[in-house]
């Protein structure tokens, strides 16, 4: 996510910051520290989680609305009495910023041990995640990624690390279900595809995923290649996928590198593609800033009222966000919600605040559309032994006047695939 953090975005960076942190001064848990199994020991009466995500710098574009997911479901959860199985204990959230820097994965995850946290959830950019989680299965405490989607995050073999987003494996199966779509409505056949992806860990397993995926299918790469993750000028990324006349052009990038290159698109470097797939973005985010600009681009979609199948759940969740944030929630609240209701599932079943056993609760607990699944589909979600999830949650949609409509997935479509631009 390599793109310079517009005046807007620090101004927003700065407004969410001032109420991020939520931190535990009653008396009794200290979090990571405690130990209360459900017998004689006295229950805690505040239960503290870290947070450690992209709070400043330009992944900060998924990190804020994480944060201020996870704070509703705290929120939420503390009204309706808190962890029951504790006594009530209130759940209260302290935040780690790693500044979109990955190098600062294993250094906040060092202080979320230090401050003796019961669990821990957060992170956008997979190499934080990576660096982080060493940390944390070490001190056994369970970490439920967010927005890190590498395959490498649950194949480890660590049973403390849990992903509430689709991994790349998944990820690059939607997106190629999504392009055979778009070309099937289009009318291509025998599709050729040019991809540039960014080179970390998150950019490299997504193209690899989709090059095995993709052999079962007519089409065809013609031009393929990455840039690097501290990339900030797009102008050449987006001629080269120009230029290359492909039917279908796919960025594997970030939300900033999907953002300047719809910016490049509409100004500089317009493609001839019909078809033109920012698999990192988050429709809200570039809508917001370049609107009709990015007329025709698919990218990852966000849950409004009125789509078919929300849960009563899902319209409490999105009245509470817009109440204490003036701001519809998008994909990476959703998620941070649903983080958050996870570690509060597993607080419950285990009856303890000690983390070895939320982390083998975690495995067990399911949640429903009545006890933290807000999404329309997925009905439930749950952890697979590796700690994916076994079927998550994936939403893409394409801008039409300035705003995001869903096309995926079909049942829940809100409007027909146009060519790109139009």
């Amino acid at each position: 996510m390599q793109a310079l953090t517009t005046g807007v975005q620090r101004l927003a960076i700065c407004a969410a910051t001032a109420s991020l942190v939520v931190v535990a001064t009653a008396c009794g848990s200290s979090g990571g520290g405690g130990n209360n199994s459900g017998g004689s020991a006295k229950a805690p009466s505040t239960i503290t989680l870290g947070e450690i995500t992209d709070l400043s710098g330009v992944a900060s574009f998924y990190g804020v609305p994480e944060n201020h997911g996870a704070e509703i479901a705290a929120d939420q959860i503390n009204a309706a009495g808190g962890i029951k199985s504790l006594g009530g204990a209130k759940l209260a959230i302290k935040t780690f910023d790693t500044a979109s820097n990955p190098d600062n994965g294993q250094t906040e995850a060092t202080a979320a041990v230090g401050a003796k946290v019961t669990a821990v959830f957060g992170g956008e950019i997979s190499d934080t995640v990576l660096a982080g989680i060493n940390v944390t299965q070490r001190a056994g405490i369970p970490w439920v990624d967010v927005g890190g989607t590498a395959d490498e995050i649950h194949e480890r073999g660590y049973k403390t690390v849990f992903m509430v987003d689709h991994d790349s494996t998944q990820f690059a199966s939607e997106w190629l279900s999504v392009a055979e779509l778009a070309a099937q409505k289009l009318g291509i056949s025998n599709p050729t595809v040019a991809i540039a992806y960014s080179q970390s860990s998150y950019g490299d397993e997504l193209y690899q995923a989709w090059n095995t995926a993709v052999k079962s299918t007519s089409m065809k790469t013609v031009t393929s290649f990455g840039y690097p993750l501290t990339t900030t000028d797009f102008s050449s990324v987006a001629a080269r996928l120009a230029a290359s006349n492909a039917d279908i052009i796919l960025n594997m990038g970030y939300p900033a590198d999907g953002l300047a290159l719809a910016k490049l698109f509409a100004t500089q470097s317009k493609p001839k593609a019909k078809i033109v797939m920012l698999a990192g973005s988050d429709a809200g985010a570039v809508t917001g800033q370049l609107a009709s600009q990015a007329n025709g681009a698919l990218m990852i979609g966000d849950i409004a009222p009125g789509v078919k199948g929300l849960p009563a759940s899902f319209t409490t969740f999105y009245n509470d966000y817009e109440s204490k944030y003036r701001a519809a929630p998008d994909s990476q609240s959703m998620a941070g919600y649903v983080a958050v209701e996870f570690i509060a599932a597993a607080l419950e079943k285990a009856k303890s605040d000690s983390p070895s056993a939320v982390a083998t609760a975690l495995h067990s607990v399911t949640l429903t559309q009545t006890t933290g699944d807000i999404y329309p589909d997925p009905t439930t979600l749950s952890f697979a032994s590796d700690g994916a999830l076994n079927n998550a949650p994936f939403y893409a949609a394409q801008i039409a006047g300035g705003k995001g409509a869903l096309i995926w997935p079909t049942d829940v479509a809100e409007t027909t695939i146009a060519a790109y631009g139009k």
